[in-house]
């Protein structure tokens, strides 16, 4: 009878919030803090497509010149009844990997600094990196509001170009970028997910004494996760003050193939990601068993999902529909064709 009462409280408050629109109000101020946007993209002949710069001391530096990796930039845009629903800047490193990661970062970066976080993974891990940005954040902060539907859909998108590349797909979600990973990962199969610094719901953040939340609870991990068959591995500081580490325990206890919970002893939310760059700490040998694991099976190329965006497109020509070619073995494309000749879809990449 407690529990039942605890929830009915639980219910009540988080409706009461719903009412009144507060959970909009919590969304945009205190969820997503977009920051300035450091960073443009515009065409380059030099690149043959799109060229990436960052604004770094008032100054503008090529992506080039600050990093050696092999990259691709691009951007995927989705279009319903005439209106950009989604417009989802990419840079997509490469190490000649079968294996790619696809990083959604924290709410206070952008594709500029998540760059840097993906170029570290890239060389460290040595599979493929692809980091994008919300929409609402970057290149469209002036034109575009985040929300918690558009991030999903954001990472949805960009996994449906990746299946198309390659046989192993991890998902990697920092902080608020847990929620698209968490999400995404109940609609495609995947190779493995790894949590950094999650939260389990917008309730818990704003009453984090509570475990349990009403079906008007946001962002909720807690609710959804135990839907994911791949392997989850979480790792969360015991300092954190903004997402405390309670989160994760609460996620760790819903995952169905828990592959590891690990506490990183003194780190707050911000300088959590060292553990994952320092060569001969738990996160980062855990992280590397869980990348390189010989016995995850290729995913099922899902391709009724990613054929299901009927106005996708890949764009590496500011202004122009300038579409890749696809790679895919001619006997699939005609299949999928046939299958699909009215979808007009266009998520076909080249591999580097």
């Amino acid at each position: 009878m407690q529990n039942n009462n605890k929830q009915i409280r639980e219910s009540w408050k988080m409706s009461l919030i719903n009412k009144f629109g507060l959970t909009q109000v919590i969304e945009h101020n205190l969820i997503f803090q977009p920051p300035k946007p450091n960073y443009h993209i515009k065409n380059s002949q030099d690149f043959n497509g799109l060229q990436f710069s960052v604004e770094i001391n008032g100054n503008w530096n090529d992506l080039n010149k600050l990093c050696n990796l092999q990259y691709r930039v691009s951007i995927l845009k989705e279009v319903q009844n005439n209106v950009t629903v989604s417009y989802v800047p990419i840079i997509h490193y490469s190490c000649n990997s079968d294996r790619v990661i696809i990083l959604s970062h924290s709410n206070a970066i952008d594709l500029f600094l998540a760059s840097k976080w993906g170029a570290k993974i890239c060389e460290l891990y040595q599979v493929d990196v692809m980091c994008y940005d919300y929409s609402g954040y970057g290149i469209t902060k002036k034109t575009m509001k985040p929300s918690e539907l558009g991030i999903s859909r954001d990472l949805s998108n960009v996994v449906a170009l990746a299946q198309n590349q390659y046989n192993y797909i991890f998902l990697w979600g920092f902080s608020i970028g847990s929620y698209p990973t968490v999400d995404v990962a109940t609609q495609f199969q995947l190779s493995g997910i790894i949590l950094q610094a999650p939260l389990a719901s917008l309730g818990r953040i704003i009453d984090n004494r509570n475990s349990f939340y009403s079906e008007h609870d946001k962002f909720s991990n807690q609710s959804i996760i135990n839907k994911i068959t791949a392997p989850i591995l979480i790792f969360h500081g015991t300092k954190d003050t903004i997402i405390k580490i309670n989160h994760s325990e609460q996620l760790s206890k819903c995952c169905q193939n828990l592959f590891a919970f690990i506490k990183v002893e003194g780190a707050n939310h911000n300088d959590i990601g060292i553990a994952a760059e320092t060569q001969d700490s738990d996160v980062y040998k855990s992280i590397k068993q869980l990348l390189h694991n010989q016995n995850i099976l290729p995913i099922k190329k899902v391709f009724e999902l990613s054929l299901k965006f009927d106005n996708l497109i890949i764009i590496d020509q500011i202004g122009e529909q300038k579409i890749y070619q696809s790679n895919l073995p001619s006997q699939i494309k005609k299949e999928i064709n046939k299958k699909h000749d009215k979808q007009g879809c266009s998520l076909f990449c080249t591999k580097f």
